[in-house]
């Protein structure tokens, strides 16, 4: 039986081959510093431009399902986009860096990561205090209807909360305008 780390090891090769900072963030950060739950997709934040995105593409295994026009346009755009892998039809969404106004500290502060899942190399994942701001964000974009970011913002407080750094998740809070929901996750968990 296939694994996400089937799927994760020749991509992550196409990253490092094509000179690309990223990051693992989404639902398996959040389960790396909180608590487990299932996902069928995987989260990236990169650094892309036109000439690394087309390194990147040409880096790719023939395994791998992605519309290079499509993917060229989201990284213009300043969107999300995704690679497949077929033989798990397994996804990949990629997220521009640039796109999130804490996308290039996210990777500025990465911590490496063994046994994840997705590879037992060395991975970079968003730190724990990326990761919750990136939660409240889009829970907070969502209409903070969605209980599971909810569960997993908790998750990350219950993990996480004694060593987060306070001081860097009130900074973000501010920039991203969810203080209110920040100091609401610090106090519920």
């Amino acid at each position: 039986m296939m694994s996400a780390a089937d799927a994760f090891e020749p991509l992550r090769l196409a990253l490092e081959r094509a000179g690309l900072r990223y990051a693992v963030g989404g639902s398996w950060a959040s389960t790396a510093f909180g608590e487990p739950r299932f996902t069928n997709d995987v989260d990236i934040v990169a650094d892309f431009t036109p000439q690394n995105l087309d390194a990147f593409l040409d880096c790719l295994p023939a395994t791998f399902y992605v519309d290079p026009d499509e993917a060229r346009n989201a990284v213009l755009l300043g969107r999300p986009f995704n690679i497949i892998y077929m033989p798990m039809a397994f996804k990949f969404d990629f997220f521009p860096a640039s796109a999130f106004p804490l996308g290039m500290q996210e990777l500025d502060r990465v911590v490496f990561l063994s046994g994840s899942g997705l590879s037992e190399s060395a991975t970079p994942f968003v730190t724990p205090e990326d990761i919750l701001l990136a939660k409240l964000h889009w829970f907070h974009v969502g209409g903070e209807v969605s209980e599971v970011q909810w569960r997993d913002i908790q998750g990350i407080v219950r993990g996480r909360g004694p060593t987060l750094d306070r001081e860097y998740l009130d900074q973000g809070a501010r920039k991203l305008d969810i203080s209110t929901l920040l100091a609401k996750a610090l106090s519920g968990a």
